[in-house]
């Protein structure tokens, strides 16, 4: 008998190690087969062809980084990843996003955002904030919006960055490379209201304009059923060795993890397979002992949440996180009443908690209906006595007393004292009437509130660079009661560019006269010129005239001889002789022949440097005859020379010298600030910057005698430059 319980077990043993290895297995394929790791550039079909998407090179050369210009055309994640994606979210009680990026710097811009039901409404979007350096966490529950912000994450400082955001149950975290920048913990667990009904997912699209990403994206993934360990592991993290770094207390602000190597996980790693090198009886042994473990952690845990619960109050007012956004909870006498819950402080006073804020009013009484109501002890409101008074061994009434309160509603008093040698003295000895006055004001003390921002303004040019103005008011709430007036400006002025303004065309300097037609008897010589100083561009105004011009010359009667016939070039001299002969001297200057026939001559290529060059392209204009010079390019001051012939284009060299405007002393910098020059291609050419012992913008500065840095005296300095302006 004993033999055959034992082999019963035995096969009993083996069908449960079977059964447990089958749906481990079955385990395992399952969760092969579901997808837990979602490319957010590829499932939104955001590629090279994808309108206002520009293609760049990324840390990651296997794939590419993007900037996006027209966000306007980026699509959304696909419908059926996205409702796969918000099934895995509520699953996973939250998600881990990984991202490589590089954003502008000081910009503000959304990394992922939900938007949906509705075309305006969003459910919850991710911010990178480069002017507050914090990264903001927006969800929406209820309607009402709510605001957790990490803080000096550096994210916005135009350098490559690879992070890592967990969000899951409570925990909302930040991790840099390998270090732990933030954390935050969440008390709405608003991942549990996510819809993909009606609902489009984006990468860098923010709700406004001024919200868009600026900046590059590479490699952003969303990443579920993993543990934010695996997941720093496979980008290269590894926990240093030594006790004091992985040593956590009050005073760690950075949780430094240390790279195992300098490439990131791409993909899934193909793991070994593994044998199971244990006896059936070592495996059932580890099975009992880890089901009663788990009843062993199950109770603990059960413990741990109900001695959490009852302390979550009392943390959140005087816990140590100071991050903690507070519940609506008011203190008093050393107990903790929840939002709009009232209690009796004592008979005649009734509390309500407001907003954090404790409300006490007077409990107000009912009319009695008698003369001689009387206060019963405990009780508030004063009661008729239903005895039957008589006056005899009292003394006559006192004066009433002067009303409980200034305003509303209070009690008024008298009293009567009795001779116990005479009487008994039976009926009240004190009584109690009603009292009123104005009606109490119960504003309190508040300081302003900024209202939100109004919508940008229209630019205040319609080509050009021009400025675009947005205000706010402090009326949210209006301060009262000498409260604070709000602190910040109320305008806002930002830089707009439109299309570039039209440029009119302007004439040239006009060529030197060509050679006379004729050397006597009036002839014909002309001039030209060019309309490019400047050329007519973005839809200006050619110039108006005309491009050539001529006039008479060599009026004066020919001499009868042999040069009447004008044998000779235009300009070339001719010599009759007594015979009847003639002879040709040589070419007028700007032209090569033998004095009858000449042609002109190329000042600009025979002699190539007559011109200033740029990126070794001629800006000489050869005309017939002579040449001229175009203006000095932009940044350049010099001579326009022109003339005629080798020689003059040999000695009247054009010389075009970089501006400084430092130098030529033609800058816009305040009398007590230094010009510096920051080289000739550099956009401004220059900067400003005030003298020790002065502080402001530089275009102007006020005296500053404590070198704060700050002036003794606020600066008009100009739109949004309020840096070191402000006294």
């Amino acid at each position: 008998l004993f033999i055959g319980v034992m082999l019963k077990r035995r096969v009993l043993l083996w069908l449960a190690v079977l059964i447990t290895l089958w749906v481990s297995s079955n385990a395992q394929d399952g969760d092969k087969e579901e997808e837990t790791t979602f490319d957010l550039l590829q499932v939104s079909n955001i590629n090279r062809k994808t309108i206002g998407a520009k293609v760049f090179r990324g840390p990651d050369p296997t794939v590419p980084a993007y900037r996006f210009i027209r966000f306007d055309h980026i699509p959304p994640c696909k419908p059926e990843k996205l409702k796969k994606i918000i099934k895995l979210i509520r699953q996973n009680e939250g998600f881990i996003l990984s991202a490589t990026l590089r954003q502008d710097r000081q910009s503000r811009g959304t990394v992922l955002a939900l938007e949906g039901p509705g075309i305006s409404e969003r459910q919850f979007e991710i911010i990178s904030n480069g002017r507050a350096n914090t990264l903001d966490l927006i969800y929406w529950v209820d309607g009402f919006q709510n605001v957790i912000s990490l803080e000096d994450v550096d994210l916005a400082d135009s350098q490559w960055k690879n992070l890592t955001v967990q969000i899951t149950g409570e925990n909302y975290n930040l991790y840099v490379g390998c270090d732990l920048i933030d954390s935050f913990i969440l008390e709405e667990p608003f991942y549990e209201q996510l819809k993909a009904e009606s609902s489009r997912l984006y990468v860098a699209k923010g709700s406004a304009r001024e919200n868009h990403f600026r900046g590059l994206f590479q490699n952003i993934q969303l990443i579920f059923d993993t543990s934010i360990e695996d997941v720093l592991r496979k980008k290269g993290c590894q926990r240093s060795q030594s006790t004091e770094v992985n040593t956590i207390n009050e005073s760690t602000e950075i949780l430094h993890l240390s790279p195992a190597v300098t490439t990131e996980y791409v993909g899934e790693k193909p793991e070994k397979a593994e044998f199971c090198d244990r006896s059936c009886e070592e495996l059932g042994s580890m099975f009992t002992e880890l089901t009663g473990l788990r009843i062993v952690v199950n109770n603990l845990a059960d413990n741990l949440q109900k001695v959490s619960e009852e302390n979550q109050i009392m943390w959140e007012l005087i816990g140590p996180n100071k991050t903690l956004k507070n519940q609506p909870v008011c203190w008093q006498d050393g107990r903790v009443f929840a939002d709009n819950e009232s209690w009796i402080v004592d008979s005649c006073t009734k509390c309500i908690c407001q907003d954090s804020k404790i409300v006490c009013n007077q409990i107000t009484c009912p009319a009695v209906s008698c003369a001689d109501a009387a206060f019963v002890e405990g009780e508030c409101c004063p009661v008729c006595s239903h005895s039957d008074d008589s006056e005899e061994g009292w003394s006559p009434w006192s004066d009433w007393t002067k009303c409980s309160v200034t305003c509303g509603s209070g009690t008024q008093m008298r009293g009567r004292s009795c001779d116990v040698t005479r009487s008994a003295c039976t009926g009240p000895h004190i009584q109690t009437r009603m009292c009123s006055f104005k009606k109490c004001d119960h504003r309190i003390r508040q300081d302003g509130g900024w209202s939100h921002w109004s919508p940008w303004s229209s630019c205040s040019v319609t080509c050009g660079v021009g400025n675009i103005t947005r205000i706010r008011l402090c009326n949210s709430p209006i301060p009262q009661m000498g409260g604070k007036n709000c602190v910040g400006n109320g305008r806002e002025t930002e830089k707009c560019e439109k299309v570039p303004c039209p440029v009119n065309g302007q004439w040239g300097p006009w060529s030197p006269w060509s050679a006379c037609t004729v050397t006597c008897g009036g002839g014909i010589h002309e001039r030209s010129r060019l309309c490019n100083s400047p050329e007519p561009q973005y839809g200006g105004k050619p110039c108006v005239g005309h491009t050539k011009q001529h006039d008479m010359c060599n009026k004066k009667d020919c001499p009868i001889d042999g040069c009447l016939s004008n044998p000779c070039f235009p300009g070339a001299e001719c010599n009759s002789y007594p015979d009847g002969s003639w002879s040709c001297g040589a070419c007028p200057a700007g032209y090569l022949g033998n004095g009858t026939v000449c042609e002109d001559l190329d000042e600009c290529i025979a002699v190539s440097d007559v011109c200033f060059k740029v990126n070794q392209v001629h800006r000489c204009v050869n005309t017939n005859p002579g040449f001229h010079c175009l203006p000095c390019p932009p940044r350049y001051k010099g001579s326009q020379p022109y003339g005629v012939g080798l020689e003059v284009a040999k000695t009247e060299k054009q010389v075009c010298e970089p501006e400084n405007p430092c130098k030529d002393k033609t800058h816009s910098c305040h009398k007590s600030a230094e010009c510096i020059y920051l080289g000739h291609f550099s956009d401004p050419m220059y900067k400003c910057e005030c003298r020790t012992g002065y502080a402001g913008d530089g275009r102007i500065c006020g005296e500053d005698s404590d070198l704060d840095g700050w002036p003794n005296n606020n600066l008009v300095c100009a739109a949004n430059a309020t840096y070191h302006c402000v006294k």
